[in-house]
C-alpha cells in the first residue's frame, strides 16, 4: 500500500511522541488510553472510530478553567447518541464575569461539578482508540494536553480533525470575518441552529457539521490523514 512520503514522516513523528507519552502516563487513568491502538492516518475513514468533542471554559489559554466537557461517538458516518456524555467540572476559583455571560455557568452551578481529574478520567477512557472531532480543533487539544498534564503528569497525544480547516481547505471562499465560526457553517449547510456555548450541544453540533462536510465533498475513498488537523 502507497504512503505519501509526507504523511510517513508525520505519522513517525506522532508514533515517537504517543510512545513518550504512554511511558509518562504509567500507572495514572491516561495508562489505558495509550495501551489502546489509535487509527492510522491510513484508515479508511468509513472505518474509523471517532468522537466528537468541546469544552467550556473561564477563558482561553490553557491556564484556564475548565467547566464542562461533553462528547459523543461517530461510527459509520452517524453520531451514536446513546454514547453522547455531557460533565460539569467542579472551579476552584470564582469564574470571570465575561465568561459567565458567554457559558451561562455561574459560580454557584460550577461548585457543584465533578473534580477535573475525574472527568478527565472518564473522557480520556471514552477517547481510546478514536480520532477526536472539534471546531477549532486546537484549542480543545491545548485544553485537553494542559488538563491530563496538571492532573496525570502526563501529556495527552491524539489524532485531531478540525472542522474550521476543513472547511477552509475543501471549500475556499471569500467569507465575513465570523464566517468559519460552528453557527454560521452550520446555517450554510442547513443545519439547525442549536444553542451556543454548551459542552454537549456544540459537540454534537461539530459532530453533524463534520458529516455534512463529508457528504458535500462526495469522495468514497476518503482515508484519515486526508482529515487530521495540520498546525
Amino acid at each position: 500500500m502507497k504512503i505519501e512520503w509526507r504523511s510517513w514522516f508525520q505519522n513517525r513523528g506522532f508514533s515517537k511522541a504517543f510512545d513518550q507519552a504512554r511511558q509518562a502516563a504509567a500507572g495514572t487513568p491516561l495508562e489505558d488510553y495509550y495501551d489502546s491502538t489509535l487509527p492510522l492516518p491510513d484508515d479508511m475513514l468509513e472505518t474509523t472510530s471517532l468522537a466528537a468533542l468541546d469544552f467550556e471554559s473561564d477563558g482561553l489559554g490553557t491556564s484556564a478553567q475548565l467547566l464542562e466537557a461533553g462528547w459523543v461517538n461517530i461510527e459509520n458516518e452517524a453520531l451514536l447518541l446513546n454514547t453522547a456524555h455531557q460533565m460539569r467540572i467542579r472551579a476552584d476559583n470564582k469564574l470571570k464575569p465575561s465568561a459567565v455571560i458567554i457559558h451561562r455557568i455561574t459560580d454557584d452551578a460550577a461548585a457543584e461539578g465533578a473534580s477535573e481529574q475525574y472527568v478527565l478520567a472518564t473522557l480520556v477512557k471514552s477517547l481510546a482508540g478514536r480520532a477526536i472531532i472539534a471546531h477549532a480543533a486546537a484549542i480543545e487539544r491545548d485544553f485537553l494536553n494542559a488538563a491530563c498534564l496538571r492532573c496525570f503528569g502526563a501529556p495527552f497525544v491524539g489524532r485531531f480533525i478540525c472542522t474550521m480547516q476543513l472547511e477552509q481547505r475543501w471549500f475556499p471562499k471569500v467569507r465575513a470575518s465570523d464566517g468559519l465560526r460552528l453557527g454560521k457553517l452550520r446555517a450554510q449547510y442547513g443545519l439547525p441552529s442549536y444553542r451556543a456555548h454548551d459542552g454537549l450541544t456544540d459537540a454534537m453540533a461539530c459532530g453533524e457539521l463534520f458529516l455534512a462536510q463529508i457528504a458535500r465533498k462526495q469522495q468514497s475513498d476518503l482515508r484519515l490523514g486526508a482529515l487530521l488537523m495540520r498546525d
